[in-house]
């Protein structure tokens, strides 16, 4: 490729509404432009490493006999019923209506369509164990879209699907995902690990999302040097090594705390730490109102929360619910008159004592209270911190952050009962078969990519997933030495299948050397005043690691140089 001839807008400076470090190399190396919040252009370079992540799933996917096929991209509202999911995805799921007002969604992951295949051409044991995959364009409703591409509401997805005779075959063949996963990541340039993970609104009684370490992770991730164990931290288990000091004795006081609705506003107020109150939280869950005490300095988990409810939607409670259970808008607490609302207590309350809570009044808090002047039940509603233990073996907790690129779900029988799959086992009786689904994402992997591979001057792509292997630079474009000796040797690099970008323009050479620096191609061959000279000067963009070579053995020098980078 002629850079003359290409659509590569690099850029010294990111926007600055650039929120992470892969968007801003993005945005200067000329692979993306912003549309609106959450949509963005692909330009080429993007593009072409899209499509070397593409390649290297398909052929992951092939190597586990799982077939490449298309689902439609809207999903009708009777096939999503069917399987319980039409509000499962709240506020996030597109829907639409058509000129017939039937009701459609804009596919969030195809579960349904996959097992209505499954349906079609699995008749018996012998058509087991059956798998199929597609690479789709999907959409989300994303309440707040951040961290460029990684969060986004268009993406791409790789969403395979396999289906089994018995669960055993279901776990072994999950298994081979799982290490397949760990090859694809692996092959791209990205370190990443398995996590256990919560299944959220797909179902099923396994998952492990792979993550990518990252100090701008979206996630954090619960891991244990000890034993191994790592998962998500809204999946890791704070056990329960409180009690309850005391009994019930009725002697807190009442202050007032005009205008202090928050943690911040009443610790400037009382002189007191975030710790030393407790946050009641009022949500909707499924209709149904739930007050949840969590310590001042923490946040409810919302996923230990739904899963303990076992709620399809939690919202936070409006200030006329808050009302209805006799209680006011910052100023909700656990002691009172409480009416048609269930408390749920962390249970790290248990060991408190002395704490501030609300005293559903305005203005209003209640001082010196303990854990037993609430009445309440008991449970994991926090996320875990390093101050708690491994919930596998009891040594101490780490936790960094993440970003999920692909997650794996073993779904069992969760979408095959409900939409009437069966086949014909070997003993002549009809079966449910299992189901396993399995994603991941496109552009978050292209993403991390980035982030694990530059540096302050720009990208250091993976020869594997580079677009170029080798960036040609003729230094002065006005000396016909230096263009024919430029050009004789892309013209051999192509012919040997060598993908090779040609710096052509009539820049300054010191442009084209930061330009390559910026994009990332692995090799750099200089055609300068060391033609003069009979040599290139080939350099590695990785570790500067610089070489003259002469010019006749330069093609063969870089094809080797490229087997071994």
């Amino acid at each position: 490729m002629r850079y003359s001839k290409f659509l590569l807008p690099t850029s010294k400076e990111a926007p600055s509404d650039a929120d992470s470090t892969s968007m801003k190399y993005m945005y200067r190396a000329g692979m993306i432009r912003k549309v609106s919040a959450g949509l963005f252009y692909y330009l080429p370079y993007f593009n072409m490493i899209l499509r070397k992540v593409n390649f290297r799933i398909r052929r992951g996917m092939e190597k586990l006999n799982s077939n490449e096929m298309k689902f439609p991209i809207l999903v009708s509202q009777e096939i999503l019923e069917s399987s319980n999911r039409w509000n499962a995805f709240n506020k996030e799921m597109f829907k639409l209506k058509d000129r017939n007002d039937n009701g459609y969604a804009i596919s969030p992951t195809n579960e349904e369509y996959a097992t209505l295949v499954s349906n079609l051409f699995v008749k018996s044991y012998n058509d087991l164990p059956f798998s199929i995959y597609q690479i789709q364009q999907k959409h989300r409703d994303e309440i707040r879209p951040r961290n460029g591409v990684v969060r986004a509401r268009e993406f791409t997805m790789k969403d395979a699907y396999s289906f089994h005779a018995d669960e055993k075959d279901l776990h072994d063949y999950y298994k081979l995902m799982g290490e397949e996963y760990t090859k694809i990541f692996a092959d791209l340039g990205i370190k990443t690990f398995p996590v256990l993970a919560d299944s959220g609104a797909m179902g099923g009684n396994m998952c492990h999302e792979y993550m990518a370490i990252s100090p701008e992770g979206e996630a954090e991730i619960g891991f244990c040097d000890a034993c191994g164990y790592a998962a998500n931290l809204e999946k890791v288990e704070c056990k329960d090594i409180y009690s309850i000091d005391g009994t019930y004795k009725n002697k807190y006081d009442k202050i007032e705390t005009p205008d202090a609705k928050t943690i911040a506003e009443l610790m400037n107020m009382l002189q007191m730490e975030a710790k030393q109150f407790v946050k009641s939280m009022v949500y909707n869950a499924d209709g149904n109102l739930v007050m949840v005490l969590v310590r001042g300095d923490r946040n409810v988990n919302e996923v230990k929360l739904a899963n303990f409810l076992k709620a399809t939607n939690l919202e936070l409670a409006t200030e006329k619910e808050i009302k209805s259970i006799g209680s006011v808008m910052g100023f909700v607490g656990p002691i009172g008159d409480l009416q048609n609302v269930r408390i749920i207590g962390d249970f790290e309350i248990k060991g408190m004592k002395n704490f501030v809570v609300g005293a559903n009044e305005k203005n209003m808090h209640l001082r010196d209270v303990d854990a037993c002047d609430i009445k309440c039940e008991w449970a994991d509603m926090r996320f875990a911190d390093e101050n708690d233990v491994c919930p596998k073996c009891g040594a101490p907790l780490h936790v960094s952050q993440g970003n999920e690129l692909g997650h794996i779900f073993a779904l069992g029988k969760r979408y095959t009962e409900v939409m009437d799959s069966v086949f014909v086992g070997n003993d002549g009786k009809n079966h449910v078969p299992f189901m396993g689904c399995y994603g991941i994402g496109l552009e978050r992997t292209v993403a991390s990519i980035i982030d694990q591979h530059h540096d302050e001057k720009g990208l250091v792509l993976p020869m594997s997933v580079a677009p170029f292997k080798v960036d040609i630079i003729i230094v002065d474009t006005k000396k016909e030495n230096q263009v024919k000796t430029a050009e004789e040797l892309y013209n051999a690099l192509e012919d040997a299948g060598v993908p090779v970008l040609l710096d052509d323009r009539s820049e300054r050479a010191g442009v084209k050397f930061n330009d390559f620096e910026l994009i990332g191609v692995p090799i750099r061959v200089t055609c300068g005043r060391s033609i003069e000279n009979g040599k290139l000067e080939i350099v590695r963009r990785d570790n500067g690691e610089t070489v003259e070579v002469e010019i006749a053995n330069a093609k063969d020098f870089i094809i080797n140089m490229i087997k071994n980078y």
